[in-house]
């Protein structure tokens, strides 16, 4: 598998999104999972405040190794965010019952209120 760092306009990105019924209009830092040729999952931040990123996408084609895709997606978007020397990431979610909560809360995420969590990088100077 491989990761495509790309950005919203990507056309790649928009076909994904557009099957998903979401349609990604902001500036965004955008990865492409490919496998084969074949885009299998995608993700997504733009910038939330000064010292934040917000992703914004996480969508996967398959239910096969999902745990372990969203994994890969979100650390290397982790990555690219400590490299725009942002301090946390966000992410909200629209219901308490979202089947990714459990993938951010074992990745360290935790809720800062009802429907926001959030991760502080621990980055050593």
């Amino acid at each position: 598998m491989e990761i495509i760092v790309t950005d919203e306009r990507d056309d790649r990105f928009i076909e994904m999104c557009s099957s998903f019924g979401c349609e990604v209009r902001d500036p965004q830092v955008v990865l492409l999972l490919s496998n084969f040729g074949k885009i299998v999952g995608c993700a997504s931040f733009k910038v939330y405040d000064s010292q934040s990123a917000e992703i914004t996408t996480l969508f996967l084609n398959s239910y096969d190794n999902r745990e372990k895709i969203s994994y890969k997606l979100i650390r290397q978007l982790e990555k690219i965010a400590i490299d725009y020397e942002f301090k946390s990431i966000v992410v909200s979610f629209d219901s308490k019952e979202d089947i990714l909560i459990d993938i951010f809360e074992k990745l360290d995420y935790r809720f800062v209120d009802e429907l926001l969590m959030k991760k502080e990088f621990k980055i050593s100077i």
